[in-house]
């Protein structure tokens, strides 16, 4: 009969083991995951049950799609050896699992609504309860666009922190690059889990992201691929780990818009930028948004994320239904 063990590394406990174990039976999927989660009820106490046909409807109350579990020990039994296969994987590639129980999970993700049940860290987890400056922005960026956000990366060895940004290509890929650069680690927030190779040819620049001190996050499970709803979700968290979000070059409907609704939700500050060759966009008229002119107002806008990063910054309410999902 499947037993949970807490097993040799401390790290992965009676919880993990049975979350990643419940992953992978057929049918139990993120959602449903995240909604046993959010319900406090511990993963233990499900992968617990005994009889199949009350695991079955337990699991589909929660969202899975399975059938009759007539087989649940040995589903079991294999989940725990999957699980098992998983954590060795993890321990290979220095990555965490952190369930919102534990205490190493970010503090700042507990400003959401909703947030992650659980997040997979690739790197140094406790990057991630520092001060950050996130920034964002288009994956087309225009040589405007290019040059505010080396702009941003050239401030970050003074500003001292880390950074936040989502490793698309674009605007993020820039930030992620010039972090390096500046010597500050900088956290990438997927939308994707671990093992997806996306968006293709990151591998080397997640690679240099942990050798040098920084970490690539995710609230997906490990196999799992990107979705346009798993990057809305994912821009909440690159929201909150952020002490004040730039977002560079964006449109009003657009993804990074999103980031900017959730960051404007929690009342972090928001420093939106633009050449003082192009006129206002609409996004640059948000209630709560503190927009800078570049070249111009350098030292307004280097102020206002210093102010931010300590914990000073106005911040203003905002509109929500100013902004149209998609």
């Amino acid at each position: 009969m499947a037993n949970l063990n807490r097993g040799s590394n401390s790290e992965f406990g009676r919880e993990h083991e049975a979350l990643l174990a419940l992953s992978s039976i057929k049918g139990i999927g993120y959602w449903t995951l995240y909604h046993i989660g959010r319900a406090g009820i511990p993963y233990s106490e499900v992968f617990g049950i005994e009889n199949g046909e009350e695991a079955t409807a337990v699991l589909r109350r929660f969202g899975a799609r399975v059938e009759a579990l007539g087989e649940w020990p040995a589903l079991k039994d294999h989940g725990l050896s999957r699980a098992a296969e998983i954590i060795r994987g993890l321990i290979r590639r220095d990555s965490s699992l952190i369930l919102k129980t534990d205490h190493r999970f970010p503090a700042r993700l507990l400003d959401l609504t909703d947030p992650p049940q659980w997040i997979f860290v690739e790197g140094d987890p406790s990057v991630l309860n520092s001060n950050c400056v996130a920034a964002v922005g288009t994956r087309e960026p225009t040589e405007e666009g290019i040059f505010l956000a080396q702009f941003v990366g050239a401030n970050l060895r003074m500003w001292g922190v880390p950074t936040v940004s989502g490793l698309a290509s674009g605007i993020d890929q820039v930030i992620h690059r010039w972090s390096l650069r500046m010597g500050v680690p900088t956290i990438a927030v997927l939308g994707n889990g671990l093992a997806s190779n996306y968006p293709r040819g990151s591998q080397d620049l997640r690679e240099a992201i942990v050798r040098s001190g920084g970490a690539i996050v995710t609230e997906y499970l490990i196999h799992d691929s990107y979705s346009a709803e798993n990057f809305v979700r994912r821009n909440r968290l690159q929201a909150a780990l952020g002490s004040v979000l730039i977002p560079v070059e964006w449109a009003l409907k657009s993804g990074t818009a999103h980031t900017v609704r959730f960051a404007l939700t929690m009342r972090r500050p928001v420093a939106s930028l633009r050449m003082n060759s192009r006129a206002a966009s609409d996004a640059a008229n948000l209630p709560g948004l503190h927009t800078f002119e570049i070249p111009g107002e350098e030292s307004e806008f280097r102020h206002f994320v210093t102010s931010a990063i300590s914990g000073v910054a106005p911040s203003s309410p905002i509109q929500i239904d100013m902004f149209e999902q998609r």
